[in-house]
């Protein structure tokens, strides 16, 4: 409820468009319930006096409460339009913006299917109820309402049938709000998880046939998907049900009206012909809004839920936030002088606390313009080092400065504009690749792109291609090559031209010439950068000024190549397992 709250919280400034639709809403009911009154006129004065000009007068009447009551339905129907669309556009539009303010590790603990269900399918439910909450909820009640004080007023013999079987429809639909209500949920439920399986399939899919896994996928699918269908057939059948018994009671009500209503006409007790007619068609009437509200229920139900989910991102507080206060900072000064002071690290748990300990008392300066590898098993906490320069993440202890400045001292926006970052998974965006290379830096010229282009030895292809730098990429660069992906991001990091730059593991998917080529020309261009390089092939990082060996997220040996080969076992492993025998064991495939 608190959450429901909150989300009325954003009509505020509409409440009074909402009860305009609803005095629309009103005036339908008005409307349609003013036609069996005029009715039972007709019948009285005009069919059984057989007066032409009595039922021309009536009829006329009809015609116009019947387009009245049109006119106020279709202008409702557009307010609970308007209502659903906008809303749904606000909360797509708002979650989207929360989400691009989350840090990594929120992000770590809210995973992508899962954000993009919240995204789709949640928004969507709370938009059908708000339409539904618009256009049906309040009819019911309405029409209710006024067609028990006309019956009373025009047949109050008959009242107690009305008030008798309506407790019993009802009943009726209460029950199946009841049984339904859960089952919509357990629906959602099972919705999230086809999401997630499909989302996961789809973008595998390229392993899956590689493993010769379609079968296992298949069947994981038809799990998923015959769980849904389970799901969704419980409130589809009770619903199968409820119609023909509600149809029952009706039929009932309307027969006891009659058989009562009838009695009294041929007895002469004060009851006319059309006045039992008219309590007939208020009943009928009465049963359509009723059996939509019993529909309506399960589904605002449903978005009562969903709208739970969306609170929980728009409640998740980014780990990584500025200061009140932050110190200047100008990105284009930045000489590049990084420190690690009595570092530990940990990823946090959805309790906030770490759930272990990754990275342990590093301490390491690396001088301007100085290129240092980080070298180590998986797992040994290369990136979650590295990713602590351009605050992806918060240390537990100690800090992490630059130019003797605390990362947390610098506003974000301009941090990361010192500090570039290469990953190993090259995600790029559809667009065209002149677009790719200049995401970080739109204000880039031709010239400066080019330059980063052929750093990144990504030129060469680019040209290859019929609208050179104007060629689309693909969702996720499907259209390239790992290799030739990789080089994109690289060219897109160096376009920006960063005092710092970060490089993990960013040419594992290039072959070991292409890899020497780039480290060549991006040695020359970014000489008086700092570099920051995680590797897992030896030969990516044997030229660097200094080399970090990691291990259980401990820093335990530092220097350059030959210095580590005197005095470090585990890189002389290394160097002789990869190096050794003048064979380069890669771990990356070549492009």
């Amino acid at each position: 409820m608190k959450n429901l709250r909150r989300m009325l919280g954003i009509y505020r400034k509409t409440w009074g468009w909402f009860l305009l639709s609803q005095v629309m809403n009103l005036g339908m009911v008005f409307c349609t319930l003013l036609l069996p009154a005029i009715n039972s006129n007709l019948i009285n004065k005009g069919i059984l006096e057989k007066d032409f000009h009595v039922i021309l007068y009536y009829a006329g009447w009809m015609l116009v409460a019947a387009l009245l009551g049109t006119v106020f339905e279709v202008a409702n129907a557009a307010f609970g339009v308007t209502y659903s669309e906008r809303t749904a556009h606000y909360l797509r539009t708002s979650l989207f913006d929360k989400i691009q303010t989350l840090s990594f590790g929120n992000i770590d603990r809210f995973h992508a299917s899962d954000l993009l269900v919240r995204l789709t399918s949640d928004v969507q439910n709370i938009k059908m109820a708000v339409l539904q909450t618009v256009t049906v909820l309040f009819q019911a009640p309405f029409m209710l309402i006024v067609a028990v004080i006309l019956v009373a007023l025009l047949t109050p013999g008959l009242l107690w049938i009305m008030l008798v079987m309506f407790a019993l429809i009802s009943v009726l639909l209460a029950i199946y709000v009841v049984v339904v209500a859960p089952a919509f949920r357990a629906r959602q439920k099972q919705l999230d998880g086809v999401n997630r399986v499909l989302r996961e399939s789809m973008s595998g899919v390229r392993v899956v046939k590689a493993f010769v896994r379609q079968d296992y996928e298949n069947q994981r699918f038809q799990g998923v998907a015959s769980a849904l269908r389970g799901a969704s057939l419980k409130p589809q059948r009770t619903l199968a049900l409820l119609i023909p018994t509600v149809y029952l009671a009706l039929f009932l009500g309307i027969d006891a009206i009659l058989y009562f209503g009838g009695s009294q006409v041929l007895s002469g007790s004060g009851f006319q012909v059309g006045q039992v007619v008219a309590a007939a068609q208020y009943f009928l009437t009465c049963i359509g809004p009723l059996v939509m509200l019993a529909v309506a229920l399960p589904m605002i139900t449903a978005a009562l839920a969903s709208i739970d989910r969306i609170y929980q991102v728009y409640d998740a507080v980014p780990e990584i936030r500025e200061k009140p206060q932050t110190s200047a900072f100008d990105p284009s000064q930045v000489r590049g002088r990084v420190v690690f002071e009595n570092v530990t690290f940990g990823y946090l748990g959805e309790d906030g606390k770490p759930l272990a300990t990754v990275l342990k008392h590093i301490n390491l300066s690396i001088e301007p313009g100085q290129t240092v590898g980080f070298l180590g098993a998986t797992g040994s906490g290369k990136s979650s080092l590295v990713n602590l320069v351009p605050r992806f993440y918060d240390v537990l202890e100690g800090r992490v400065s630059i130019d003797g400045v605390d990362v947390r001292d610098i506003p974000q926006d301009q941090l990361h504009q010192a500090v570039g970052v290469c990953l190993q998974e090259a995600n790029l965006f559809s667009g065209t690749i002149r677009q790719t290379v200049k995401f970080g830096a739109p204000e880039t010229s031709e010239d400066e792109m080019i330059a980063a282009s052929k750093a990144a030895d990504a030129d060469g292809f680019v040209e290859a291609i019929p609208e050179k730098y104007d060629g689309r990429v693909a969702r996720r660069g499907a259209n390239f090559s790992g290799g030739q992906k990789q080089r994109l991001s690289i060219a897109r990091a160096l376009a920006a031209s960063p005092r710092i730059l970060i490089m993990d593991d960013s040419t594992s998917a290039c072959d070991v010439s292409t890899e020497a080529r780039i480290q060549d020309a991006v040695k020359e261009r970014m000489a008086t950068s700092t570099q920051l390089i995680v590797a897992q092939r030896i030969s990516t990082v044997i030229t660097a000024d200094m080399i970090v060996l990691l291990q259980d997220g401990e820093m335990i040996a530092q220097g350059n190549h030959e210095q580590l080969l005197q005095s470090s076992p585990l890189y002389r492993e290394i160097y002789d397992s990869q190096l050794g025998s003048g064979i380069l064991v890669t771990e990356g495939a070549p492009a």
